[in-house]
């Protein structure tokens, strides 16, 4: 079970590392070390999030910060 939790962990780290950049579901899979289902499966179990909802919504709070902040309009 704690390697399931530390491979959806290292996804979210990719996933943060390379959130303005595209990348595709092979990438970030890869740091894992699963099979591509079995980490869109846990990623999903964990997070209860796909990994597209999960950089969507990582990408919309960051704007938002930015545009409350005044950074950019």
């Amino acid at each position: 079970m704690k390697e399931q939790v530390l491979a959806v962990q290292r996804m979210q780290d990719y996933i943060e590392k390379n959130k303005n950049q595209d990348f595709s579901m092979a990438d970030f899979v890869r740091e894992s070390y699963f099979s591509p289902w079995y980490s869109y499966r846990l990623f999903r179990e964990y997070l209860d999030l796909t990994p597209a909802e999960y950089i969507r919504k990582l990408r919309l709070s960051q704007a938002a910060v930015r545009l409350r902040d005044g950074k950019e309009r």
